[in-house]
């Protein structure tokens, strides 16, 4: 059975179309029995999304999808701020995340959201990263022309910060006729796999439940973007952005020219990711952030304290 591990929804705002029950009722019709929910920058609809996969029995899989920088103490330009995935494999990394995602939307905040290696190596604890779909980091990459050799050697040094087994490659699967661009990152993709002895996943990385919604999408699109639907210069996606069934994705590649034992081994690792994840969320209960008081409050308050209690 194929997993989606890279998706978004209506959270990732005016860029998706899809409530997650519109989601989990799709997934639910495919009969997968885990889905991952990856929206932009933040976390919006993850408890919905996690409380409403519970109720299906079908496994919520905890991501989200941030700009990423190697350094974010340098010197560079939006241009220059390409995606990463981060999966919450349990219960203290989907702390570890929320760590993440705060940094990016306070110290990472200029251009977007964004985070660095070192800030990976801070809260690497229970992490998956993904990297390949034409938006990541790597995919960009690829896209410039960037030389082979330093994108193994960068790649290494995020291997060395997070783990080498937290390290995912992703190969995107689309219509090669609808975009053809795509071929060059996925066939470099998998080279840097086969090199580096990297798992490679596969994901059509999905924006709408149905493939009905595109024009819903397209319109999200044209208000975020400040776009009339006439105006030429608007974004026209091109690839088919729906929650595709496992036969949809073999479909595709074997059209991309990819060995059915290649599509067999990258869909096996989704099922491997998605069933080394156990993540729990404690519902129904107050939590408060824990600050540190400064000395001379503690002092004060060390003096005062039995006159603060009344009986």
């Amino acid at each position: 059975m194929f997993i989606h591990l890279h998706w978004h929804s209506t959270f990732s705002f005016l860029e998706s179309i899809g409530k997650p029950r519109a989601i989990l009722d799709k997934a639910k019709e495919l009969e997968m029995n885990a889905i991952a929910i990856t929206d932009y920058n933040w976390m919006y609809g993850i408890i919905k999304f996690y409380q409403m996969a519970k109720e299906e029995n079908i496994k919520p899989i905890i991501w989200v999808e941030l700009g990423f920088v190697l350094d974010i103490s340098s010197t560079f330009n939006s241009n220059q701020i390409w995606n990463i995935v981060l999966l919450a494999k349990n219960k203290q990394w989907y702390q570890n995340l929320m760590e993440l995602i705060s940094f990016a939307n306070q110290d990472g905040i200029k251009w977007k959201p964004k985070i660095d290696i070192n800030i990976l190596s801070k809260y690497w604890q229970w992490l998956i990263a993904l990297f390949g779909w034409i938006e990541s980091w790597i995919g960009k990459m690829i896209t410039f022309d960037e030389n082979e050799s330093k994108l193994q050697e960068i790649i290494q040094m995020i291997q060395q910060a997070v783990g080498e087994k937290n390290v995912y490659l992703e190969i995107t699967a689309q219509d090669y006729s609808k975009m053809p661009e795509l071929k060059k990152i996925n066939n470099q993709i998998l080279n840097i796999s086969q090199s580096l002895k990297i798992p490679c996943v596969i994901n059509n990385n999905f924006f709408y439940p149905n493939i009905d919604d595109k024009q819903a999408r397209q319109v999200a699109l044209a208000i975020k973007d400040g776009k009339k639907m006439y105006d030429e210069d608007r974004r026209k996606p091109k690839w088919d952005y729906h929650i595709m069934s496992e036969e949809e994705i073999r479909e595709i590649m074997m059209k991309n020219d990819f060995d059915k034992k290649l599509i067999d081994e990258f869909i096996e690792n989704n099922n491997k990711v998605a069933n080394d994840i156990d993540t729990q969320i404690d519902l129904h209960q107050t939590l408060f952030p824990n600050y540190d008081s400064p000395e001379d409050i503690i002092e004060i308050y060390e003096q005062i304290k039995d006159d603060l209690v009344q009986d």
